[in-house]
């Protein structure tokens, strides 16, 4: 296996781990570092990581259902909301020039992380 593929399962592993943990993290580390490839387009990195993020959430959702952490009001009505917004999200995706999404998504990590910093 060559070291890009470790460093890609390796990625998987911490990330996942927080994701299922904490609800966060996904996309804010997980986009940041898959730009660092070189040559991949920005339309890759969203596609790998949502397709990604996918086996992840699956599995911690079920887990959580399992142990009874499930409020399913909120859930439904969040992802009744989210199904229309990764339509919308798709097409602006498809749409925009790669340079648009990269600066994007560093404007949100940014963002995150001094809202992370400073909210108590």
């Amino acid at each position: 296996m060559d070291l890009m593929s470790i460093g890609l399962l390796v990625l998987g592993l911490v990330v996942g781990t927080i994701q299922a943990a904490t609800g966060v993290g996904w996309g804010v580390i997980t986009v940041p570092a898959l730009f660092l490839i070189p040559g991949i387009k920005a339309q890759e990195v969203v596609a790998v990581s949502m397709l990604a993020s996918l086996s992840n959430t699956s599995i911690a959702s079920f887990e959580n259902i399992r142990h009874g952490n499930m409020n399913w009001r909120y859930a439904v009505l969040i992802s009744a909301g989210a199904i229309v917004g990764g339509f919308i999200g798709a097409y602006f995706l498809r749409n925009l020039p790669g340079i648009a999404i990269r600066r994007a998504v560093g404007l949100v990590a940014i963002v995150a992380g001094v809202r992370l910093l400073i909210v108590r």
